[in-house]
């Protein structure tokens, strides 16, 4: 029964080849210039990937079966047996030499894998993103509480917020040389991990992450952030929230664990009661969500989760939103006159917004502004948008019809 040609190889290698198996390995590497001429090939080459390319697109079973047609099946067998033998220690140099080839491949070519699987490649940062970046340190919306386990040597987590965001040893332990990173209430702020991600997180949020990654890439968020992650495919990387975990190889997303949801009231009265979920969005790439007791779910570019409470709700969502927040807008689509003051004034610190009557409240509304422009720009667009009248005062804003 014939060998695969690689096999005889590595048997050779490793000096566990018997004789049969060795005579046919002589014979394959004199007899079958097709072999001969791809290790050849093969040798020359100066690139390591391309050698491993070409060791591993040699189809030897299809040399050797042309070797078998050519001196067995055409009765030529007797022909080969009397041709002209090598001398044992000149064919024994020759499976030396191709055996070295063979050898570098191997090893060089489970280096190259190695490499391209350990690869870091960061997030391309775009002129847009860029540019968002400037503007929020320039006109100071840049800001941020940051604590470090090594600065200021006191833990950064303590064993209720690990328990919280399912939290395990091994991160536990990456967690002793780690970072907190909340933004103020006004303000939000960019972050560059250490295998190069990039966090952009908004106001009032906390990002909690080890300053070096080990064999795993583990975060903590708090609040909303946009993560452009680089792709790394030998480790994942995770957001731990309390509703579940994240998990990413190298994407575009965003994560709000302060998601508003609304629930109605089963009373004469009605009315409606709000609480929080955490949200998350897949802007491109392939992520999933695994909820604290459930399964893994994973999303397709285009979609929402809300995970609330213990329901896991997945829709079909416009992106351009989320992506114009990350490069320095404000989108609002079809939203209420309610959410939007509820974004505007919490961005700007304003201390309270009042309404004349509930129908204003649920006024429609749909534009963009820019995050970095002052507010009373802002509210001069929606006046004349919604045709209202909006006094802003002594950090306090007023709506009133017309």
């Amino acid at each position: 029964m014939i060998k695969d040609f690689n096999s005889l190889i590595r048997k050779y290698l490793w000096g566990s080849i018997s004789d049969e198996e060795y005579q046919e390995l002589s014979e394959t590497l004199a007899h079958d210039e097709y072999v001969v001429r791809r290790l050849e090939r093969m040798a020359e080459a100066d690139d390591l990937s391309e050698r491993y390319a070409e060791y591993a697109s040699v189809d030897t079973e299809t040399a050797l079966q042309k070797f078998i047609k050519q001196y067995v099946d055409n009765g030529e067998a007797g022909k080969a047996a009397e041709a002209p033998r090598k001398p044992r220690k000149t064919m024994r140099y020759s499976l030396l030499r191709y055996a070295a080839v063979v050898a570098l491949l191997i090893f060089g070519g489970a280096f190259w894998y190695h490499r391209e699987y350990t690869r870091v490649t960061p997030p391309v940062i775009t002129e847009e993103v860029q540019q968002a970046m400037e503007q929020s340190r320039e006109s100071g919306r840049e800001g941020a509480h940051i604590v470090s386990t090594v600065t200021s040597r006191q833990q950064i987590i303590s064993e209720e917020e690990c328990e919280l965001y399912h939290v395990d040893e091994n991160f536990a332990e990456q967690l002793a040389e780690a970072k907190r990173i909340t933004t103020y209430h006004d303000k939000e702020y960019w972050v560059t991990l250490d295998d190069g991600t990039l966090v952009h997180l908004n106001y009032n949020s906390r990002l909690i992450y080890p300053e070096k990654f080990g064999d795993r890439r583990d975060v903590i968020l708090e609040g909303e952030a946009y993560f452009m992650v680089a792709k790394d495919k030998s480790r994942q990387f995770v957001v731990h929230t309390p509703q579940g975990d994240v998990r990413v190889y190298g994407t575009e997303f965003m994560v709000n664990t302060a998601e508003r949801m609304e629930t109605r009231l089963e009373s004469p009265t009605g009315g409606s009661r709000y609480h929080q979920a955490t949200s998350v969005v897949l802007i491109e790439g392939s992520i999933s969500f695994t909820p604290e007791s459930g399964n893994e779910l994973m999303m397709s570019p285009g979609q929402k989760l809300v995970a609330d409470k213990d329901q896991l709700l997945v829709t079909t969502t416009d992106t351009a939103p989320y992506v114009a927040w990350n490069t320095g807008l404000f989108v609002f689509k079809n939203s209420t006159l309610e959410n939007l003051m509820d974004v505007i004034s919490r961005w700007y610190g304003v201390e309270n917004v009042s309404y004349g009557n509930e129908q204003l409240r649920k006024m429609h509304f749909t534009g963009n502004f820019k995050r970095y422009g002052s507010i009373e720009r802002i509210l001069d667009a929606i006046m004349m948008t919604c045709d209202i009248n909006i006094d802003f005062h002594s950090n306090r804003i007023t709506i009133e019809n017309r």
